[in-house]
């Protein structure tokens, strides 16, 4: 899984580049990310970063940020994102495709 997500990421047309990191979301695999799955995923990238960060974190920050997530993922409202939206909301987000950009160059 290692060899082929990182073949993927150095190789890879973008939308292969996307439904890989919609599947690293995607924790339960049935084709969509619900809010638990992005606490889970979130909670554990803060849990990462540890209590020390600068400026400390507040505890809602995490549930701020599956917010946000949802509110420019989930184009239709139903309370999950599927693959096509998730890729659609990064294509139309200067930042992300900057971010997916950035593999091009590591070999």
């Amino acid at each position: 899984d290692f060899v082929m997500g990182l073949s993927i990421l150095l190789r890879g047309t973008l939308r292969e580049k996307l439904e890989w990191t919609f599947h690293l979301y995607d924790i339960n695999r049935d084709g969509y990310i619900n809010r638990e799955e992005m606490t889970e995923i979130v909670r554990a990238i803060y849990d990462m970063m540890g209590k020390y960060t600068y400026p400390a974190l507040k505890g809602d920050v995490p549930q701020q940020h599956v917010d946000a997530f949802f509110q420019k993922m989930d184009k239709n409202k139903d309370g999950v994102v599927t693959m096509e939206e998730f890729i659609i909301a990064c294509q139309e987000d200067e930042n992300m495709m900057r971010s997916m950009q950035l593999f091009e160059n590591v070999m």
